[in-house]
């Protein structure tokens, strides 16, 4: 079992929360998106299962470890290899292809890192916002915009779900109000 972080920022920003979770298995930080892009992923958390030939075992989607169900059958698959028939029954669909507006937000998402390296915070910010344009329901790359706008609201203690309505608000009046 691995542990993907998605964060724009690299390492220096997820550890801290993977350490607070006391994660014991390996852990991996996704600077660019390349998970997301993978299997077409516009929001998290999300469990991707793969057996150990690589093959993906259920469907990639929403996953909570409290639901008593779904860790059940987590650790039944886990310990025994059996893939539990309510995974089968899922709908995993094909991962969709990126339309044009998505590929242009990916990219602006690459952008803003470089810019980000370069110590160009505000510029990668403009970059996030245009993407966010361009890929409205993509909520990894307007959490990664988020964070680098008010790191406090994500790094410093628990995620402010309040400021981040609150600016959702403010974006749908203004930065998408005409998309």
């Amino acid at each position: 079992m691995i542990s993907i972080a998605s964060d724009v920022q690299g390492s220096t920003a997820s550890t801290p929360w993977l350490d607070e979770a006391k994660v014991t298995f390996t852990r991996l930080t996704d600077q660019t998106n390349e998970v997301g892009k993978a299997f077409a992923l516009k929001y998290v958390p999300v469990g991707v299962l793969l057996d150990a030939q690589g093959r993906l075992v259920r469907p990639v989607g929403l996953v909570n470890i409290d639901n008593e169900d779904f860790r059940s059958e987590l650790e039944s698959w886990v310990t025994s290899g059996e893939i539990p028939a309510a995974w089968t029954e899922l709908d995993a669909g094909a991962t969709p292809v990126m339309t044009p507006d998505e590929r242009e937000a990916d990219a602006r998402l690459q952008l803003a890192l470089v810019l980000l390296e370069r110590g160009k915070r505000e510029e990668a910010i403009q970059q996030l916002q245009q993407a966010v344009v361009c890929d409205p329901e993509n909520w990894l790359i307007r959490k990664q915009m988020w964070a680098i706008q008010m790191p406090s609201a994500f790094y410093d203690g628990p995620v402010d779900y309040d400021w981040q309505k609150q600016q959702q608000e403010e974006e749908a009046s203004g930065l998408l109000a005409g998309s």
